[in-house]
């Protein structure tokens, strides 16, 4: 659907030039566009929210070092509800995410040897990397591929 609208206002464009143009906004299709996106802030007000049950939630992600499904059983939501209410903004999932990525410890391999040891965030700091590079040697793509150096990352229990 993203590419259709991005098409859309790119054949407008070709049009009028701009799409903040007078003449380009009575063009019935920007106008279609509108009306497509105003219809999403009446599905947004359309969700019903039990605020104990959010405020129990949240007090889940906030403390609990858990899978989000899990929490979602403990809270009394379905996960995918539950993924819902973190999108749209009634759930606060940061500290969460904070708290999985830096309680587990890693050990960085280059070739067989120890290059590193600690976070995933320590480890990137420390070798000079993203922190996605670095999760990156865990997929079954890199390994798939032929490389100088082989990165190894090994979660320590």
């Amino acid at each position: 659907m993203t590419n259709s609208v991005i098409k859309l206002v790119q054949a407008i464009e070709a049009d009028y030039g701009t799409v903040n143009c007078k003449e380009a906004s009575n063009d019935p299709r920007l106008l279609y566009i509108h009306s497509m996106y105003k219809n999403e802030d009446q599905r947004e007000k359309s969700l019903t929210v039990d605020e104990s049950k959010i405020e129990k939630a949240q007090k889940l992600l906030d403390s609990e070092n858990l899978p989000k499904y899990k929490i979602a059983e403990m809270a009394g939501y379905n996960k995918d509800y539950f993924g819902t209410l973190c999108v749209d903004g009634y759930l606060d999932d940061s500290k969460w995410y904070e708290h999985r990525r830096s309680t587990h410890n890693y050990k960085y391999y280059c070739d067989d040897k120890l290059v590193a040891e600690g976070t995933i965030n320590q480890i990137s700091n420390l070798m000079g990397k993203s922190p996605s590079t670095i999760r990156g040697c865990m997929q079954s793509v890199y390994r798939k591929y032929k490389h100088e150096h082989i990165y190894r990352l090994v979660k320590v229990r």
